[in-house]
Order: structure tokens, then C-alpha cells, then sequence
């Protein structure tokens, strides 16, 4: 069977995190490398039944990130003591072979989950699964885990047959008292949690009710979902703030009304993994954005996150067959801080240049993206508690902002550093009213683009970016 790993971090307040591959528990330790089961031993995935377990890949195959999520805290959570949470999100990439990540990251408590089952969505917006299409899947071959504070559990594969963007659902149960879980703030898509008792391999949503989304839709311990893929697949992870994250890219923003919320899988990573596939590329997108990230400091409110350098070992450079990252961040490091707090344009370049310096140590091509249009956005009202929203007076675009985004962005234009550059800022910005963004990419907020935003910059992106021949810097 395919082994459990786990990733350990160093604890502490604010202290920089750094993480650690460790030991790999189980049967087998093939479940633990990319090159696992090279010998091509066994019988090819496809060949065997749905659910059961792939002890080893042919060795033409390889485990990518299909999906993924950055974790951000562990503070607010929702009580799922002894009820069956359910979520839902799209995968990236077609594949016979499956296994999912479940992040303890930033609890400081042991969580039990149970009966983690795997199975289609049936109708977006609700909690319902197409029937028989479930599986359990399993952790060194048990239904049950007990995730340590800091650390991370990888799923044994099982051939499970997963489409792009054919939306899933993960559904787990909470057997004991968990007060505590970690996150994935502001997910974009509607969380169902059930009336007491297991419900985990019940396709019916009758016993779910969506969390308000003001309550925070959050993504809670799900982090990635990998497929065996031909090796020649890689990954692009696309990292940043709630712009990357995709905030406002739901079906209100799409209709422009109060409508339910329901996620059609409108974020710029999703729109551009739809033009790698069209352009038949190899490679998929994984999601590292973050809502209010900074890239010098850690987030104003806990809930966003550690610094975009303190966590990018984690979610970029552990990120399965990850090969490409596209980085766009800075808007909240002028735009959440203040007079006093903002840092030097010196500060910020100071800050890519590691970025950079790390990617090309750990053999990945790094692409910078310039930071978007936010003349308007001066103050956020952040809906953190139901619907009593907590003010904050920010600096997104007011006139200290923008001249520290432009002078950012003019270094971005002219670095040689990274492998290359996304001109975001041009691509979004109202070219009747510069530093604004265009009307038609505009969210309401001044700040985040609306859905057809998220598809312009996509649209941005030249895909040449990740067709050179040479494969390695």
C-alpha cells in the first residue's frame, strides 16, 4: 500500500517556517517520491477497479497536482465535532490514479478525520453526489487519521477515474471532539456540514446545510488532490494574494445580483489551466493564492496568512512536480499597511530577488506578474463574523500606494532575473483612467477583478512562457 507522509514544521510565534521531509510510515515507501514505483511493476491503473488501491505507477507516470489550496490558519474555524463535513472544488487534470492531501498545518491540536470518501458532484450549489460514485479512501490502509499539529497526510492512491473541471466532492467525518482545524480562508465555494452523525458515503446532501458565506466559505483540512499523469507533465503554481485566490469569481459576481453563491471556477488559475489545455500543453495549474498575503510581512489580520516568504517552501516548492511559478503579490504590502508600516521599494525587490534565488535553487523558472490597477479601493469592510463586517482603513490606492506599485512594477519590467514577466497591471488597467481598473474587469470594489477579469488575465499570460525547449534553468 501506498505510505502516509508527513511534512513537520518548526512552531513558534511568527517565526519562519521552515519544512521538513521526514520519514515515510507504511507498507511501502513508494507512495512517498515522484519517482515511485519506476520499476513499472503491476498492472497499469487503468486496468484496475475503481477504489482500489495503486501499490505502484508505471514507470512512464509520475503524481502532479491536479488541485491545490494554500493553507492560512486555524483560528476561526467552524465546530464539526462528530458531523461530516463536505466539500467540493474542480480538478486541473484528467487522471486514472488519485490521492489527496490533508493539511494539520497550522492547529496546535491532533484532528481526527474518518471515512474520507471521494465522488462526483452532482448539481453545483447543492450537497449532492452522483450516486455509486463514491470511494473511501485510505492512510496506510485505514479509514481513521490522526493528524499531529504541523504536519500533513498524504492518502494511498486509488484508481479513481477524475475528468478537468468535472467537479468533485470530498466528504469526511469528525468522530471526535475537534475544536480546532485548519483552513483555507474565503474557498470561493459553498462548505455543507451535516446534522450529527457519519454521512461521509451518503450521496443524498438532504442531511447538509450550506455555512453562510458570510460565515467564510472556507476550505477546511483539504490541501491538494494529485493524478498519475505521463512524466512529462509538470505544474505551474500561481501564488499571491486573494486576486490569484480568486475573490468575488462566484455565480453573485457572474449575474451581478444576490443570487446563491455558486462557484463555476471563474479564478484566473482556473481560466488559464482552460487555455493550457486548449493550446495542448502539458502542465497544470495549482492555486497557491491567499487572501490579504503579503510578500515582506505576514498578514494584518492572522487569517492571511504568513508572508509569501515565509510559506513558499510549502506551497510552491514542495508543490507535486511543480516546475513553473507565477508570482503576483504586493498589492497588500502598500495597500494593508500604513504610513508607517510601508515598505521601501528596496524592501520589495529585495524580497523577489529571494523568491527567485529559492525557485532557481530548488530547479523551477520563475515568472513575475506586475501588480493590478487599485486607484478607488481606499478602505475594505472585511465580513468576518456573520454580517457585522470590521472595518479597516487601508491604503489601496491612495497616492503613497500607487507611486510604491508603480515603482514596482517599473522593476518588474526591467529586472532580467526571473524567466519572465505578465503584464497584469496593463492588461486590467481602464486605459481611459489609468491606475483604475477597466470597467468591464471590475468587481464593484475597485480592487478585485470580476469574472471577466479573471479571464483577461489568463488571456494575459503568453503561453510561450512554458514552451521553451530547454526544460531546466
Amino acid at each position: 500500500m501506498a505510505a502516509h507522509c508527513r511534512h513537520a514544521a518548526a512552531r513558534g510565534p511568527r517565526a519562519r517556517l521552515r519544512w521538513l521531509w521526514v520519514l515515510c510510515t507504511g507498507v511501502a515507501l513508494t507512495g512517498c517520491a515522484e519517482g515511485d514505483g519506476a520499476d513499472g511493476a503491476g498492472s497499469a491503473p487503468s486496468s484496475q477497479p475503481r477504489c482500489s488501491l495503486v501499490n505502484r505507477l508505471p514507470a512512464d507516470q509520475h503524481m502532479v497536482t491536479s488541485w491545490r489550496t494554500a493553507p492560512t490558519d486555524a483560528l476561526i474555524t467552524h465546530p464539526i465535532s462528530r458531523l461530516t463535513v463536505r466539500q467540493f472544488l474542480a480538478p486541473h487534470r484528467s487522471g486514472e490514479t488519485v490521492r489527496l492531501s490533508l493539511s494539520n498545518r497550522y492547529s496546535s491540536l491532533p484532528v481526527t478525520l474518518d471515512q474520507v470518501h471521494i465522488a462526483r458532484e452532482l448539481t453545483p450549489g447543492d450537497a449532492n453526489l452522483v450516486p455509486d460514485s463514491e470511494c473511501l479512501l485510505t492512510f496506510a490502509g485505514r479509514s481513521r487519521i490522526t493528524i499531529p499539529p504541523g504536519e500533513t497526510a498524504v492518502s494511498d492512491r486509488i484508481a479513481y477515474p477524475v475528468r478537468a473541471f468535472e467537479r468533485i466532492g470530498i466528504s469526511f467525518f469528525a468522530p471526535e471532539l475537534t475544536p480546532q482545524i485548519t483552513r483555507h480562508l474565503n474557498a470561493n465555494e459553498i462548505l455543507f456540514l451535516s446534522v450529527p452523525g457519519d454521512y461521509a458515503a451518503d450521496p443524498s446532501g438532504a442531511r447538509f446545510q450550506p455555512v453562510p458565506d458570510g460565515y467564510a466559505s472556507n476550505f477546511l483540512a483539504i490541501e491538494a488532490l494529485e493524478v498519475a499523469a505521463p512524466r512529462d507533465v509538470t505544474t505551474v503554481v500561481t501564488v499571491g494574494d486573494s486576486i490569484t485566490d480568486g475573490s468575488g469569481s462566484t455565480t453573485q459576481l457572474l449575474q451581478r445580483s444576490a443570487s446563491p453563491m455558486t462557484s463555476t471556477d471563474q479564478r484566473y488559475p482556473n481560466h488559464l489551466q482552460r487555455r493550457i489545455d486548449q493550446a495542448g500543453l502539458p502542465l497544470t495549474v495549482a492555486n497557491a493564492g491567499i487572501g490579504g498575503n503579503e510578500l515582506l510581512g505576514d498578514g494584518v489580520l492572522p487569517q492571511f496568512g504568513p508572508s509569501l516568504l515565509e510559506r513558499f517552501d510549502h506551497d510552491v516548492l514542495t508543490v507535486a512536480a511543480a516546475r513553473y511559478v507565477l508570482v503576483m503579490i504586493g498589492t497588500n504590502d502598500f495597500g494593508n499597511s500604513t504610513a508607517a508600516r510601508a515598505p521601501s521599494t528596496s524592501d520589495m525587490i529585495a524580497g523577489y530577488t529571494q523568491l527567485i534565488d529559492r525557485a532557481r535553487a530548488a530547479g523551477m523558472k520563475v515568472i513575475l506578474g506586475t501588480i493590478p490597477p487599485a486607484e478607488g479601493a481606499v478602505t475594505d469592510g472585511l465580513p468576518l463574523i456573520g454580517d457585522l463586517p470590521i472595518n479597516l482603513d487601508v491604503m489601496h490606492g491612495t497616492p503613497a500606494a500607487r507611486t510604491s506599485r508603480d515603482a514596482v512594477n517599473a522593476w518588474i519590467h526591467s529586472q532580467t532575473l526571473s524567466d519572465g514577466v505578465v503584464d497584469f497591471d496593463a492588461c486590467l488597467e481602464d486605459p481611459n483612467d489609468p491606475g483604475y481598473l477597466a470597467a468591464e474587469y471590475n468587481s464593484g470594489d475597485n480592487l478585485h477583478p470580476s469574472p471577466a477579469g479573471y479571464a483577461a488575465m489568463a488571456a494575459c499570460v503568453d503561453l510561450d512562457l512554458f514552451r521553451a525547449s530547454d526544460s531546466r534553468p
